[in-house]
């Protein structure tokens, strides 16, 4: 990565130390339900109930540049607050969630076995009754309020559509931070990590490790906060034009397809075809038709056949 004019410049603990007084939290929360989250210092005081001023005012300037600014108007939410308003709403902090498995109407992509959808500890997996190819990603609890039961599979589907775009744009789906792409075989790849979107857990890998020598896997690095989320390649690519349009030119939508059918361990769909050169491929197939796409260790699209 090239020299950035953004560093940082607090410590993180000193920062969120800001936060350990529920005063603080409270104004916070007040500024984020007000109109255009701005609010007078009078507003925020009676939102709070705090009847001292010299008190209130201590902790709103202790929050004054990190998650506040001063207006001519008052006080406003800069982005640091929202984000931990947001984390909040999700229930990243506040919620639980347990959901009993869901038995999905479409089989196993690779193996045409019975698949089931858990979610438990913040985490969607769906698992296959006969192969070990399956996806795991973390969801926080708010995705699925509101939802009925038999909505969850589709909804999950749609936030891992939304987080595979976010990555592949070169996000980090933790911190926003830029990511950098390195692809390989699957068994290559140290994916006994939380943060896997992939079900890459390690007695997995070690059940699989032949057949996953075949597998191209994506490993995202990074630069910020050191997260190494996996994909497939048929999530990764899912968005990419040529896939958008062959999907377009019968009459489907990609973002209607659902995500939990592309899983990254589909060796029928994907392969490693050489490895010094790296090249790996992904292939799409719709009405009898099949489009393949050949990627470098970069995720570089150097092939498109049909």
């Amino acid at each position: 990565m090239t020299d950035s004019p953004f560093v940082e410049q607090a410590d993180p603990d000193e920062v969120f130390s800001l936060l350990s007084n529920n005063t603080r939290v409270e104004i916070l929360r007040a500024l984020w339900e007000a109109d255009d989250h701005e609010a007078t210092f009078s507003e925020l005081r009676q939102a709070v109930g705090m009847r001292d001023s010299g008190q209130f005012n201590y902790h709103l300037n202790e929050l004054v540049g990190r998650f506040i600014s001063s207006t001519e108007g008052g006080y406003e939410l800069m982005q640091a607050g929202m984000r931990i308003n947001g984390a909040i709403e999700a229930g990243a902090y506040t919620a639980e969630g347990l959901i009993d498995p869901i038995a999905l109407t479409e089989p196993c992509p690779p193996c045409g076995g019975d698949r089931t959808l858990h979610y438990e500890d913040e985490t969607v997996r769906v698992e296959c009754d006969s192969c070990p190819v399956g996806i795991r990603i973390g969801v926080p609890p708010a995705v699925f309020a509101g939802y009925d039961r038999e909505a969850i599979p589709r909804v999950a589907s749609q936030y891992l559509q939304t987080t595979a775009y976010h990555i592949t744009n070169g996000f980090c789906s933790f911190c926003d931070g830029p990511v950098t792409p390195t692809v390989g075989p699957a068994v290559a790849i140290d994916t006994d990590e939380d943060v896997s979107a992939e079900d890459s857990d390690r007695d997995t890998a070690h059940r699989g490790a032949e057949w996953l020598e075949n597998i191209p896997l994506i490993q995202y690095t990074c630069h910020q906060c050191g997260a190494e989320p996996t994909f497939g390649l048929t999530q990764a690519l899912i968005h990419h034009p040529a896939v958008v349009s062959f999907y377009h030119n019968r009459g489907i939508d990609v973002r209607d397809h659902s995500m939990l059918d592309f899983t990254g361990g589909d060796p029928d769909h994907q392969a490693v075809q050489s490895r010094n050169p790296f090249r790996g491929s992904v292939t799409y197939e719709c009405d009898g038709d099949a489009l393949t796409l050949t990627v470098d260790e970069t995720l570089t699209v150097v092939e498109t056949e049909r």
